[in-house]
């Protein structure tokens, strides 16, 4: 805007000069001067109006103003060319290449570089000599190679506004980015926390469950078999060694056992099955995901839905079918203990929802003959 308006009070000295100068070599008098004089001020409130107006279409358009102005002062001068008068062509596009964009400014500099040659076409027709000839060839490769310079100039111009533009989209997309990966990371750290704290959990409180029962067994062969009581203690020692071992694991990997992820089910369910004494039938059908993070879902859902059945609902027997297919990942834990009519999601139960929540899947919990766990997660 600064650059704008120091452009419109340069280019009003500038034509107030000329045409000034013209009147001079004009000697114009009495109607023909208020003439000259008047088509000038119409041509300085067009400029005016043109530095108010904000609107391309509209500015666009008094640049066309301008040269009929320019021509009409041209038509009334006395001599076939007033050089004076014709130096405001070379005003008009040198200003419509630094103000307007490039297509507009090159169809505006091309109109005025025509417009220009009537004169000259004239003073061919009155007077035709190679003087005459010469001049318009001159003029008109001045023009041209004006034209070409003020383009090119334009062109850069915009090509750097362009630049201007992307470096600072680019600026802005970075700062974006950084907002969005500051906040990934923050979201991750909370996923990992909550994830480290359902792993905790699950494997603690299966344990934990297993090491309970092993003592009350302990407890119970005190009085009538020492040896077999010996032996319950020894189990729950190795249960408790193995617990912490397991939360280390947890803890420093969050990976669990390098097996296959059916070999780690069956020795979950088996190592549960002898700890707690409960009688667990494991079924599993299909190809299992090579998703990671499904396998590990579905060994903390089965490790916590077992322990659930014995925690909670007393059960002696527990039924557990994973079906793999290539659409999703069923599953279904079924126990026949105590059950219940109401109940409130702990903080187990809640860790399985969120698990299959996380991929997208559903998990529903019903009392039928006992308590059941049945989920689906779809297989990505």
């Amino acid at each position: 805007m600064k650059n704008k308006k120091l452009l419109f009070f340069l280019k009003i000295i500038i034509t107030i000069i000329l045409f000034l100068s013209a009147l001079y070599f004009e000697n114009a008098h009495q109607q023909r001067l208020i003439v000259l004089i008047l088509i000038f001020v119409l041509f300085l409130v067009n400029n005016t109006a043109k530095y108010r107006f904000k609107a391309q279409n509209k500015f666009f358009i008094l640049f066309f103003i301008d040269i009929a102005l320019i021509y009409l002062m041209e038509t009334n001068s006395r001599l076939l060319i007033n050089y004076f008068f014709h130096s405001f062509y070379i005003i008009i596009f040198l200003e419509a290449s630094l103000l307007l964009p490039l297509k507009k400014g090159i169809t505006i500099g091309i109109i005025t570089v025509i417009i220009s040659m009537i004169k000259y076409i004239y003073l061919i027709y009155y007077k035709f000599n190679l003087s005459n000839v010469s001049q318009m060839v001159f003029f008109l490769m001045v023009n041209i190679l004006i034209l070409v310079i003020a383009t090119f100039a334009q062109q850069t111009k915009e090509e750097k506004e362009k630049k201007d533009i992307l470096y600072r989209e680019l600026l802005d997309t970075h700062k974006q980015l950084k907002e969005y990966t500051d906040e990934l990371k923050r979201l991750s750290a909370i996923e990992e926390r909550n994830r480290i704290a359902r792993d905790i959990h699950d494997t603690l409180g299966h344990n934990m469950t297993a090491l309970i029962m092993q003592l009350q067994m302990a407890e119970h062969y005190t009085k009538s078999d020492l040896e077999k009581s010996t032996e319950m203690l020894n189990s729950s020692l190795n249960t408790a060694k193995e617990s912490l071992t397991k939360i280390r694991e947890v803890v420093e990997t969050l990976r669990g056992k390098e097996t296959s992820p059916e070999m780690a089910i069956k020795t979950l369910v088996e190592e549960f099955s002898e700890k707690t004494g409960a009688e667990i039938e494991l079924k599993i059908e299909g190809e299992m995901s090579n998703n990671y993070g499904v396998n590990s879902a579905i060994y903390h859902i089965v490790q916590e839905g077992m322990t659930n059945a014995i925690r909670h609902g007393n059960a002696s027997k527990i039924w557990i079918n994973l079906t793999y297919s290539n659409e999703n990942t069923k599953f279904s834990i079924k126990d026949n203990g105590a059950g219940a009519v109401a109940f409130i999601e702990g903080f187990g139960l809640k860790g399985i929802r969120e698990r299959v929540e996380s991929f997208g899947g559903n998990v529903e919990y019903k009392s039928q003959d006992g308590f059941v766990i049945d989920g689906i997660i779809p297989r990505a």
